[in-house]
């Protein structure tokens, strides 16, 4: 009797220590399963993130208006060819404004060189000079059509070659140059003219404030979007 109550405890322990082993078991499984259900769902999580960043970086660049972006090049220390053939002669419309065609047809395939739009350029010089080619601040340190600083003369000379701001063509190269490094930059236009017309300081302190466009980075836009609907006009 008393040898078959010990052998009813040994198996009622056997019992217990195979569930235990089984719930061990089931426990383990358990904990695996939410580690690589919870890893697999993060990854997916992650996926959709990237993804739903990339689809909102893209139509952040696609409502951005093509005045100009990154190309993956950076003109640091010299210039394009000045040699730029005729690929785009067929391309090239020039507006209603005191400058001549010729003056215009350079700017234009400088802007090719340096994948700027043409009409932005445009806009910015009527903004700055009004396109008068002997414009001069009122502190006097400004010059030309793109009012180029008397700061930044040796620089561009260094660059560029430039020395001559009343020269039509110099201050043209020296203010599309300006432009595509700060292109180089920041793809949003806003931000390059201001940075342009106050300086990356100047700039950067309105941005630090929330300030992403002034009046002279409205009115420029402005007047490009008002160049364009001149052209298309002229094509009907």
């Amino acid at each position: 009797m008393r040898d078959q109550k010990k052998a009813g405890i040994h198996k009622k322990r056997r019992f217990t220590e195979r569930q235990k082993a089984l719930f061990i078991s089931w426990a383990c499984l358990f904990i695996i399963g939410a580690v690589i259900g919870g890893t697999i769902t993060a990854f997916v999580a992650a996926g959709q993130a990237q993804k739903s960043g990339q689809e909102a970086s893209t139509t952040e660049q696609e409502t951005l208006p093509p005045y100009g972006t990154r190309d993956g090049r950076v003109f640091n220390g010299g210039e394009i060819s000045m040699d730029w053939g005729g690929d785009y002669e067929d391309e090239f419309v020039p507006i209603a404004c005191p400058l001549s065609e010729d003056v215009q047809e350079f700017t234009f395939y400088l802007c090719k060189g340096y994948y700027i739009d043409f009409l932005f350029a445009m806009a910015v010089m009527f903004r700055e000079s009004s396109f008068n080619v002997s414009a001069t601040s009122a502190d006097g340190r400004d010059h030309g059509l793109f009012q180029i600083r008397d700061v930044n003369n040796e620089w561009l000379k260094e660059q560029i070659g430039v020395t001559d701001m009343n020269d039509p063509y110099q201050n043209i190269r020296a203010g599309l140059y300006i432009l595509r490094r700060l292109f180089e930059k920041y793809d949003d236009p806003a931000r390059v003219l201001m940075a342009y017309n106050m300086g990356e300081y100047g700039a950067s302190t309105l941005w630090e404030q929330g300030v992403q466009e002034t009046s002279f980075t409205r009115r420029v836009l402005e007047t490009a979007e008002e160049y364009k609907a001149e052209i298309e006009e002229n094509k009907k």
